[in-house]
Order: C-alpha cells, then structure tokens, then sequence
C-alpha cells in the first residue's frame, strides 16, 4: 500500500503548495515551473511535483537490481538519453512529477554511483553539470588550447565554463550583463568577462551585436583576433542579442551550440552561417556518457561544484527558497534543500532581479534549473528490478 507523504507541487502560476500525495513501494527495475508555465514546448496544465536535481542513499532494491545496493550513495539521473527517444519522460517536466517529495522511483540504470570524497550536495549537481558537459564536449566537441566563449554566467554558463577549461581550452571567455554574476565567472572557470552594452540611440539590435562581438574579439586580441573569432561559442541564455553576438563573434569555420531555450521565434544574422561556414548545433538537456563524465570531473577534483551553492533550506522551507528565487536571492549560484533526515541534500538556482530582455531570458533559464528534493526512489520499469533511494 502507498504511504502517504507531503510533496512540493506547482499548482498554476506562481501558485506553489504542500501537498499529501501517495509514495508507491519501488517495484519490478526500480531503485527506490515555471513563472510563465512553460520552457519552450514543455506546458504545465496541471499540479505537478517540482524538482529534478537529486541525490541520496539506496534503501531498498528490486529482485532483479544487479549495479546497486542497499546503502549506495547516488546522483539521480531524472530521465536518461530522451534526445534520442521523445517519449522518454524527464522529472518535473509537465506532465511528470519532479522529486521534491520523500520518495521517487528510477530505473537503476539512471542511478548513478558517486565516491565517498563527494557529498550529497554535489552529487545533486551532477544534473547540471551533465548539461554542460553534453553541450561542451558532446555537442561542442571542445579540444584543448581552442578559445571557448560562453554566454550566460548562471548555472549551466558556469558549470559550461568549467568544462571547457577542464578540457584544457586555452580561454574561457563569459558574457553577461549583471556585474556581480561577472565577479564570480571569473572566480570560478572564466580566463576573462566581458559586459556587452546595449543599443546605442539610431543603433538596431543587430548592429548593437556585431559592434560587442568586435569589441570583445579586439578586447582580448592575440589569436582571437588574428583569426576574428572564437573556436567554440555556447550560448546559454536563449537572449536573441547573445545569439546575435555569438554568431558574429564565431571564428570562420568555427563550432557555435545553442544551448538556452528562449523565444521561438528568433531574428539572427544568417548570412554569417554561410559566409563563415558556420557548423551550428542545439543541445538539449544531456546525452549517454554525460553523468559519468560529470561525476569523473567532481570526483578528480578539475571542478568543485559546490562552489555555485549559495543558500540553504530544509524540506519544510521549500515555499521560501522559491519565493527567494523570485526575489533573487542567491545571485550567482544555487541554494541547497536538506532533506527529511536533516543531511540529504539537493539544490535549487536562484535569479538576480531582470533589469533587460536579457537579463529576463537568463532568468527564465535559470529558473528551469529549480531543484529537487534529495530523497528518492529509482526506477526500472521494463523488469523486477527496484532500488529505493533516501538522502541520509
């Protein structure tokens, strides 16, 4: 019989609630939104449990589970390679319930192992950082000694930074336009920042782009310059003037990847892409192999992801963390959930306050970012395999 446990759910816009909600026994393969309703094609029309950044101990196995044990600690993969199968379902997004609740169940193939040295905090950071990961190295295909720009200093900008340093890039350039998140990219994983400045009066949002990209590109010189561009951009805010400027500011023949998920309808200078012989790319969410990459990266020591957690809060504080991400609080990072046991652990991201439509789409990706709860059940729904999972 299911237990019956208090959920974290998203009822309607801006409308976030406690909720009693039935937690069913792990079975068969099973290892025991968003301030506009919507990311791109992903609508919520219904209550939906948020969450999907996770990590926590294995508490129970199903009777075909042969990779985990009772009392293995693991990061939570909250849906696995659904680039490739569209049918896939991925935690807390709509119409599928997230992890902010004290059980949630996953195959245990999506159950990923972590080392002793890695706390459960980071190990909830895996989810992001497999994001960048897939678009750095999967998508990007970075290589050591190239030059990286990335556009956008939240989460998935940072951890993409990152990444590409990790993989021995020679410079790793953020863009963004809030000086504080700008401070700490170059802190964190950023060579060099770079604030772009807006239109200027009679100047269209175009020309506005190409005047940044060429100022960046002189502002840091050397071989950026001589070959008028980067290697590799990543554009990670979805804002139609970083895409604008990272298309200009792409070398010819250089590699651009679309990460950030804004408008649908977007003006950006085309001609570049055949003038340039652009290699343009999406990326969308993670692929196979991105996790354990991740997990590699934590565990060796080349990023310390604890670094982006800013704030604090206990399951029961889950309605303040999220009305502090409306606030933005927590500025440059993300803000940690404890879980029932008082030591599980997962995190959410914040957003500083939109002063522009850039600032506005950085948020809006941000706040996909919002996290689940440590405490977990995983998953294998095609066997007899069940492991339950609870942060402890």
């Amino acid at each position: 019989m299911a237990a019956i446990t208090k959920s974290v759910v998203l009822n309607a816009i801006d409308n976030v609630t406690f909720e009693e909600r039935p937690s069913a026994p792990p079975g068969p393969h099973e290892v025991h939104y968003i301030k506009h309703g919507r990311i791109g094609e992903f609508v919520v029309t219904g209550p939906m449990i948020l969450g999907h950044e996770s990590a926590g101990d294995v508490v129970a196995v199903g009777s075909e589970v042969k990779s985990l044990k009772v009392g293995d600690r693991v990061a939570l993969e909250p849906a696995g390679s659904y680039n490739q199968c569209r049918s896939l379902e991925f935690a807390a997004t709509p119409p599928y319930n997230g992890t902010l609740c004290p059980t949630y169940n996953l195959h245990e193939s999506f159950a990923h192992p972590i080392p002793p040295n890695m706390s459960f905090a980071a190990g909830a950071l895996m989810e992001p950082l497999s994001v960048a990961v897939h678009c750095t190295v999967n998508r990007g295909k970075v290589r050591a000694m190239e030059n990286v720009l990335v556009f956008g200093a939240g989460p998935i900008g940072l951890l993409s930074a990152a990444v590409a340093k990790a993989f021995g890039a020679k410079r790793v350039v953020v863009v963004d336009i809030i000086d504080s998140k700008l401070e700490f990219a170059s802190s964190f994983a950023a060579t060099h920042v770079f604030k772009p400045t807006k239109a200027n009066e009679g100047e269209t949002s175009m020309q506005a782009a190409e005047r940044n990209a060429k100022a960046l590109i002189e502002e840091i010189g050397d071989d950026v310059a001589t070959v008028e561009g980067f290697d590799l951009v990543l554009e990670c805010t979805g804002a139609p003037p970083c895409i604008s400027m990272g298309l200009w500011a792409t070398k010819i023949q250089g590699r651009f990847v679309q990460v950030g998920m804004g408008q649908n309808d977007v003006t950006i200078p085309l001609h570049l892409v055949n003038i340039k012989e652009l290699s343009v790319t999406g990326s969308f969410r993670y692929g196979f192999g991105a996790y354990p990459t991740a997990i590699s990266l934590v565990a060796s020591g080349k990023i310390d992801v604890e670094r982006l957690i800013t704030h604090r809060y206990r399951f029961e504080e889950s309605l303040d963390a999220f009305e502090a991400v409306a606030e933005g609080k927590g500025k440059n990072g993300k803000s940690r959930f404890y879980g029932h046991s008082d030591q599980g652990e997962v995190v959410r991201s914040p957003a500083a306050p939109p002063t522009s439509p850039w600032a506005a789409f950085l948020a809006a990706a941000i706040l996909f970012l919002l996290i689940g709860l440590a405490v977990m059940t995983l998953i294998d729904d095609q066997s007899n395999e069940w492991a339950y999972a609870v942060a402890s």
